[in-house]
């Protein structure tokens, strides 16, 4: 049965027919629109991909240099070698051309080589360059080199904390490194060469090149020839001590520049003991920036200061000591339980007599004091540009009572880092400016150009310039004649104060643990170097005066040293006269009091250690030739 359609039908059909037509036309000429103009570098970078294979070129890394442009960290060019599994010929052959020339493992490296399911693999990596030139005596096509570089630390275990290290990719990790590793890491570059699917290279091909951008360069405010003799020094104090460790910073108070700041134990840079994660981390951290601890007596020059700004007190102003302060009936002792009797301010600080200090605070109050802290940037920071600035730690003020306000006043109840407190005792001397510490002093470019460059600044002024003036005097004689005078270098103005902390375990004084202390500034007009030292868990003698001010006179001469600091003829000479002339008696097996009293006649100070009834060591041998004012450590 024929079926007959109608003129009308066919012409519905077939227009149906070219709607269809059209509308498919039309579809594919959108979609070529569309990926020609709006997706087209997306195709063409999938392209670029299916027959180009590239090859990494490491930027090199920034150097690090201190303040005089000496090299502290650099990076030199080391190589990766890859091969195209698909181009070799004879595998067995290149594998023990590359295994000869490298040392390495002959099997590993023909499975690498025998890997035809991919395009390139990575058999060698950070190799030197007389490797590279064995591989190339007897080079066979498939076999490709790549630029990298590797990370040289100049002064192997200096500013191990503050300088950091890298990862195997050279990516800043911890210190300096992490945070200036934006600046420092460049752009990497890349080598590109047309190839098959396979990822053989094309016979026509060509190498497409782009250059990697260095890293910039970053000065620093460090002078190395002072931080290798404050690395050297405090070394020997750390073992000669027996000290859990030991740290120091030199800081420039006149601009908040660190000219030198160490911790020991410390590592090599160039040796990271990247097996061993708990040591690394514990010996990685600066704990001069990031730990806060009790800071003792040193606390007192600010203590001083804030009272001098305050009106509250002055060098004339007299204060009596019985050796202790019962406060809401609690005693609160004196370190010398025999107390000091009457005495100055100047005094007060001669013998560190707890007694004055809980009275200037009690005049300051609680209030007051609080925003000082603030002031000094202890419980706000300093915006260091260093990562894991730690902050001074206080008690709320709501659980303060009268004897935790009164301890704060000799730098106990409150935990400082010692960034904080160099920060602060160099407000104190400088004029009251508060200077922002840094370690960074410009960025730049390999051809020199700075894009960085950050000049001193100050924060606030916290103090009146006089209270400097008046300050600084007071702090001379504490180094002259009081209990820092172990830190004395003849023929110098040094001014500065002693330390001794009690350490804390689980909220409980920690039995036989210390912290030593002292810090110290010259000259004593307009001062150019402030030094701090802090000795963590000495052995056997434990007072900051006796342990830590001995290591601060020996950085002190160094720095005069390596800095041409010239004495001064008139203090020289003086300091020839008062030259050590007396005899220390054997005190061994006397009483408390039958030692003071002849160290009194000699004009002697004396320190105590150990709860017995008779004298069983002194520091200072029988025999040795003291001079008026020295400190001697009787141990009981």
């Amino acid at each position: 049965m024929q079926i007959k359609y109608s003129i009308t039908q066919i012409r519905k059909r077939l227009f149906a027919i070219f709607l269809a037509i059209t509308f498919f036309l039309c579809a594919v000429a959108l979609r070529i629109l569309v990926l020609t103009t709006f997706k087209s570098s997306n195709i063409v970078s999938r392209a670029y991909k299916q027959w180009l294979r590239d090859l990494p070129m490491t930027a090199n890394r920034g150097n690090i240099v201190d303040r005089n442009g000496v090299s502290l960290a650099s990076s030199y060019t080391t190589y990766d070698v890859y091969v195209r599994p698909v181009e070799i010929e004879n595998k067995e052959e290149t594998a023990k051309i590359l295994a000869e020339a490298s040392g390495e493992d002959y099997e590993k490296i023909l499975e690498k080589v025998s890997k035809t399911a991919v395009s390139e693999v990575k058999v060698l990596s950070s190799q030197e360059k007389e490797i590279i030139n064995k591989i190339l005596k007897n080079y066979t096509n498939g076999i490709f080199f790549t630029e990298n570089t590797a990370r040289n630390y100049a002064y192997g275990n200096l500013l191990t904390q503050i300088l950091g290290f890298t990862s195997s990719d050279g990516s800043g990790q911890t210190g300096l490194e992490k945070e200036y590793n934006k600046y420092l890491q460049g752009i990497n570059g890349v080598s590109l060469v047309e190839s098959d699917l396979r990822g053989t290279t094309l016979n026509s091909s060509l190498c497409y090149y782009l250059p990697s951008i260095d890293g910039m360069n970053i000065s620093l405010t460090i002078d190395i020839q002072i931080q290798k003799e404050v690395e050297r020094i405090i070394e020997q104090a750390r073992v000669q001590n027996g000290a859990k460790s030991a740290s120091a910073i030199v800081m420039d108070p006149q601009s908040g520049e660190i000219l030198a700041i160490a911790t020991k134990p410390s590592y090599d840079l160039n040796d990271v003991p990247r097996d061993d994660i708990e040591t690394l981390m514990k010996l990685s951290k600066a704990t001069t920036i990031t730990d806060v601890y009790e800071p003792g007596s040193t606390f007192k020059i600010l203590t001083t200061a804030i009272a001098m700004n305050e009106g509250l007190t002055n060098k004339h102003d007299y204060f009596y000591c019985s050796g202790f302060r019962i406060v809401n009936g609690v005693k609160i002792n004196c370190h010398r339980r025999s107390g000091h009797g009457s005495q100055s301010l100047g005094q007060g600080l001669k013998n560190s007599c707890n007694c004055v200090f809980m009275e200037l605070v009690r005049r300051i109050g609680l209030e007051k004091f609080y925003n000082y802290m603030k002031a000094f940037g202890i419980v706000s920071g300093y915006n260091l540009d260093f990562p894991g600035e730690g902050k001074g730690v206080l008690m709320p003020k709501a659980v303060v009572t009268d004897g935790d306000l009164l301890r704060m006043g000799f730098g106990q109840s409150i935990a400082i880092t010692p960034l904080e407190l160099i920060t602060s005792v160099c407000t104190a001397i400088n004029g009251g400016k508060l200077y922002q510490p840094h370690f960074v002093t410009k960025i730049a470019k390999n051809d020199g150009t700075i894009l960085y460059k950050k000049n001193p600044f100050v924060i606030r002024n916290v103090l009146k310039s006089s209270v400097s003036a008046e300050l600084l005097p007071l702090l001379r004689d504490v180094v002259d004649s009081g209990g820092g005078k172990y830190a004395k270098v003849d023929g110098y103005d040094i001014g500065g104060k002693t330390g001794t902390a009690q350490k804390y375990e689980n909220g409980a004084i920690a039995k036989g643990k210390y912290v030593a202390s002292f810090i110290g500034f010259y000259p004593t007009d307009v001062p150019k170097y402030t030094v701090l030292v802090v000795l963590d868990e000495p052995q056997g003698a434990f007072y900051g005066g006796v342990v830590a001010a001995p290591v601060a006179k020996t950085i002190f001469e160094s720095i005069f040293k390596v800095k041409e600091e010239k004495e001064d003829e008139n203090l020289a000479s003086k300091d020839r006269l008062e030259k050590a002339d007396i005899v220390l008696p054997n005190l061994i097996g006397k009483s408390l009091t039958e030692s003071v009293k002849i160290l009194t006649e000699l004009g002697l100070q004396y320190l105590t250690m150990g709860d017995g009834t008779f004298v069983k060591d002194t520091i200072v041998a029988p025999g040795a030739l003291v001079a008026s004012g020295d400190i001697v450590l009787l141990v009981f």
